[in-house]
């Protein structure tokens, strides 16, 4: 029997890749036991009662749980095991987020390259599930969202070490475009512009970086960065009054008198 949940882009579960539907009790139940099997092969009943069901008395909370477990065991009995208080989801379960962090370790472990590892990271841009306010929720989501862009991060400055500079320039783009005040993923973009020997477009990158960092965060990219592409780090825009309203001067980034 093929057992599969999935909880990136939204909650599924598949018994011999049919879909099976499940109250949204036991969903809870199933994709905290999946997550919760990343650090820990089994969880406590009393505590998953807990945090499941905060607001309910530990009664009820316990009673909600036997209940979910109770439905989860009606779609598959190899889905849930229970012994000794402990509760564990089944060996041969197939979790998409144990798959995806599988992905992203192998590419921050290998001296090989990863295709279908990046290819996997790159195409898979699915929340963790979506529309979901659980308070459990938010850690992992912020977990699997670091560790998929440091991941991409690490692939893109080894690919531009082995030459493939169009490579790990896709790459980066890519992390850009999904989180573009990342100023470590920004210099990752620009600095295989530079190995590839595109000083303009290094430049023309971190000019767009430094505008967007300042209309967001009124910060300015390192010094470094600057220094790297043979600029000089502007002065911040300077207040002047336009009609009784304050507005900021543009002002050009210019390149290293050296340079």
């Amino acid at each position: 029997m093929q057992l599969a949940i999935c909880l990136l882009g939204g909650f599924a579960l598949r018994v011999d890749a049919n879909h099976v539907a499940v109250p949204q009790h036991s969903r809870r139940v199933l994709a905290y036991l999946a997550l919760d099997q990343i650090a820990e092969p089994d969880c406590d009943r009393g505590v998953l009662a807990e945090r499941l069901w905060p607001d309910a008395t530990a009664d009820r909370s316990r009673a909600s749980l036997r209940t979910a477990l109770w439905r989860i065991r009606q779609a598959s009995p190899a889905l849930v095991h229970g012994a000794g208080g402990r509760v564990r989801l089944g060996a041969d379960v197939r979790v998409d987020v144990h798959e995806f962090r599988g992905n992203a370790e192998r590419m921050l472990a290998a001296q090989q390259d990863c295709p279908r590892d990046r290819a996997a990271l790159l195409a898979r841009t699915n929340d963790l599930l979506p529309g979901w306010d659980e308070t459990w929720l938010l850690l992992a989501r912020e977990q699997l969202r670091q560790m998929r862009l440091h991941a991409l991060e690490v692939d893109a400055r080894k690919l531009a070490g082995r030459g493939r500079y169009p490579e790990a320039i896709d790459v980066m783009l890519a992390v850009v475009a999904e989180e573009p005040l990342r100023e470590s993923a920004q210099a990752a973009l620009i600095e295989a512009h530079l190995c590839e020997g595109n000083v303009v477009e290094a430049r023309r990158q971190l000019r767009m970086f430094t505008d967007l960092l300042w209309t967001e965060l009124s910060i300015r990219p390192s010094p470094e960065l600057f220094g790297r592409v043979g600029m000089v780090a502007p002065p911040p825009p300077t207040p002047r009054s336009v009609n009784g309203h304050v507005a900021l001067r543009n002002r050009r980034l210019l390149p290293h008198p050296s340079a």
